[in-house]
């Protein structure tokens, strides 16, 4: 088991994002920890197409024009939090968005953020229900993802490239160029093998 240092989070968009598929995502809540696996992400590099909200600094986006290894968590239809992960080097606003993750620890915890009952399946395979479950909120922008709150584990789990799947990423209205770049990266969760990772 090995925390993910910085060096990881300083590389773009396009070259890390496939990296985060079988990293655990970790949430030391002061309800417990949590983490899961992650099993589906999309890349959003900067200045590449018009899809990216961050191509632009504002107040809202200023932290993608960080160092890589921040935290990134907005709210969409005034309800949904998502997750993303700042990368790159300073003045490039890459992120990699998590979009899915296998609940590992602290199910328990998780099942008790909704007020009806969840298959364990269901509880992180959205962005929103991921944030939700793992108790990420706006309290978590701008985190540093090298601390020891909120960070990505390396358990060793290996994912061959020839089970990485692509598509476009998910919501993107097709008026904005660049809707249909296959940027979306994602394993069938039942490939990986739960058992042979250890729980601490």
């Amino acid at each position: 088991m090995r925390k993910l240092d910085k060096a990881f989070y300083l590389r773009p968009a396009l070259d890390s994002v496939t990296d985060f598929l079988g990293k655990v995502l970790v949430h030391n809540t002061p309800q417990g920890r949590i983490s899961g696996i992650v099993y589906e992400v999309e890349a959003y590099p900067a200045f590449f197409d018009q899809v990216h909200h961050g191509n632009k600094k504002t107040p809202r986006t200023e932290v993608m024009w960080r160092e890589g290894g921040y935290a990134y968590v907005y709210v969409i239809y005034g309800i949904w939090y998502q997750f993303a992960v700042v990368v790159n080097k300073e003045n490039i606003p890459d992120v990699v968005f998590i979009r899915g993750a296998i609940p590992f620890e602290g199910k328990n915890i998780m099942k008790r953020q909704w007020n009806k009952d969840m298959q364990e399946e269901e509880l992180s395979n959205s962005p929103g229900k991921l944030c939700k479950s793992f108790l990420i909120t706006k309290k978590q922008y701008r985190i540093d993802l090298t601390g020891n709150e909120l960070f990505f584990e390396d358990r060793d789990v290996k994912i061959p490239n020839k089970v990485i799947q692509t598509g476009k990423r998910v919501g993107i209205s097709s008026i904005h160029e660049g809707f249909d770049k296959p940027l979306r990266y994602f394993i069938k969760p039942s490939l990986i093998s739960i058992p042979n990772l250890l729980v601490f």
